[in-house]
């Protein structure tokens, strides 16, 4: 008999804390940039690899006042930011239906380097910083020049969602890729 109550001792305290760590499990919710096709037919380009040193993967994140940072575990991009910013450039200038593969002439590689994908917690914005690097190459693919920016970009967050977030990085976004447009162009008039 003392066996028993010393084993069910022994179990008790294991089962009772299987009940109360079994919390119910909530699938991350999961946002895409939404950028408006804004076609480049004048410039024959390519778009290159983007490294990512903000800090961010594919969880939202956001810089507290004190510099401290924090991931956002239930609300993540469909993509890691390169990615989703190489995406971007192509669907935004370069959508399906104006890609053509016979184009000569000049031709400008898009590439370059993520330093802030996140969201400010004090000023409630999105933040994107990128350091574009655009490539000139010559029909036989020599390269003849080369180009690089830095854009940073701001937006809003107008709202309290993580809805609201996405629509304010898609916006920054959204204003990148059109200062990289004005680059295209612009090393296009100079050549």
């Amino acid at each position: 008999m003392k066996r028993k109550i010393w084993l069910s001792g022994l179990f008790l305290p294991v089962l009772a804390g299987c009940a109360l760590m079994s919390t119910s499990y909530v699938e991350p919710a999961e946002y895409d940039l939404a950028v408006k096709a804004n076609p480049l037919s004048e410039v024959r380009f390519e778009v290159g690899s983007f490294r990512n040193l903000s800090g961010s993967d594919r969880r939202f994140l956001y810089r507290e006042k004190s510099g401290r940072m924090i991931s956002d575990d239930y609300n993540r991009w469909l993509l890691s930011p390169d990615l989703l910013l190489q995406r971007q450039l192509q669907q935004t200038l370069s959508p399906e239906e104006v890609r053509s593969g016979g184009r000569n002439g000049m031709l400008a590689r898009i590439g370059g380097t993520i330093y802030r994908f996140d969201f400010d917690s004090a000023a409630r914005k999105a933040v994107l910083s990128v350091d574009y690097t655009v490539r000139i190459f010559s029909p036989d693919r020599k390269m003849v020049g080369s180009d690089s920016v830095t854009v940073t970009t701001e937006a809003e967050i107008q709202g309290n969602s993580p809805e609201a977030a996405a629509a304010a990085m898609s916006d920054c976004v959204e204003q990148s890729i059109a200062r990289v447009r004005d680059l295209l162009l612009q090393n296009k008039s100079e050549k």
